[in-house]
């Protein structure tokens, strides 16, 4: 019998841990509508990321004054804390010039390889036992991605798919890299300083490739504040959460994020699919819930 059932204060950090996710899911799905929004606004690509590090660190900078929190990196952890802005850098870069030159659905689908090499990776290094069935379930939820994305090969570029396989390993470097240093200073800190050096490379960027393009109208500004909004709300929400169920787990409750982003379309705007998506829909909510009966069971 899980120890779940008989330690009501793991029950509930577990549970607090879908709260986290599911809040991440949430600023997840607003991510490409609100830069959409900035896009046609009359922006671009380096000017919303650089805009959204803007309003994520500020965000977060009034967030840890306001709570009293000590704003100081640990020296041992300044490093790693660089690389993760820089993968984040990396990550943005990777997966906008993957859509350019590949189909979304297949730039999508490589990205969300990730949550499977995170859990080889730890798996390997000892960090999380990953059962055998446990596997199965998280292949059967790719799976499931494979059909609600209905991927097409028709479009394959070398690039584009390299570009994809840069995001989604630098998917990877941020989740187990800050998971680390969320455990020592807090989801908070971390992901300011996250946000703080991906502001400082993108504005950086713009000073040597070209110059900050705002937006042009109402709706592109609200796009791009919009934006920085969802962006600190995905990942603080995301890293609170793995530091409560492990970077493996979060990262597969991930793929819970398109049929999310699939049902909110579905019921806001109308958008029908197929019984193939639908079906897809059903293996990915089965197969994560299945993931993580099995995750509770040994924990």
């Amino acid at each position: 019998m899980s120890s779940q059932v008989n330690d009501p204060a793991l029950a509930q950090r577990t549970s607090m841990g879908y709260v986290y996710m599911a809040l991440s899911a949430t600023g997840v799905i607003f991510l490409p509508t609100t830069a959409k929004f900035a896009l046609q606004g009359g922006s671009d690509v380096l000017s919303v990321a650089f805009a959204r590090g803007i309003v994520a660190t500020l965000i977060l900078l009034l967030v840890t004054l306001m709570l009293g929190l000590n704003l100081r990196l640990p020296r041992r952890q300044l490093l790693p804390s660089i690389v993760v802005g820089i993968a984040a850098a990396l990550f943005v870069y990777g997966i906008y010039r993957a859509i350019l030159t590949i189909n979304i659905s297949l730039a999508l689908l490589i990205l969300f390889l990730y949550p499977l090499v995170i859990a080889t990776w730890e798996h390997v290094s000892g960090a999380a036992r990953i059962r055998s069935a446990q596997w199965i379930w998280g292949f059967s939820a790719l799976a499931g991605l494979v059909m609600i994305l209905g991927v097409r090969f028709d479009q394959i570029s070398f690039v584009g798919v390299t570009m994809a396989g840069l995001a989604m390993f630098a998917s990877v470097v941020i989740t187990l890299v800050n998971v680390r240093i969320v455990n020592t200073t807090g989801s908070l800190i971390a992901n300011l300083y996250m946000s703080l050096w991906t502001l400082l490379l993108f504005g950086a960027a713009i000073l040597v490739f070209g110059q900050f393009s705002p937006p042009q109208t109402t709706l592109g500004w609200s796009g791009m504040l919009g934006n920085g909004v969802a962006y600190c709300v995905s990942w603080v929400a995301f890293f609170a959460g793995a530091s409560i169920l492990g970077a493996t787990r979060a990262s597969m409750i991930t793929l819970f994020e398109p049929v999310l982003a699939a049902l909110v379309a579905w019921l806001i705007f109308g958008e029908t699919f197929s019984p193939l998506q639908w079906a897809g829909f059903a293996l990915v909510l089965a197969s994560l819930f299945m993931f993580e009966k099995l995750a509770l069971a040994e924990s």
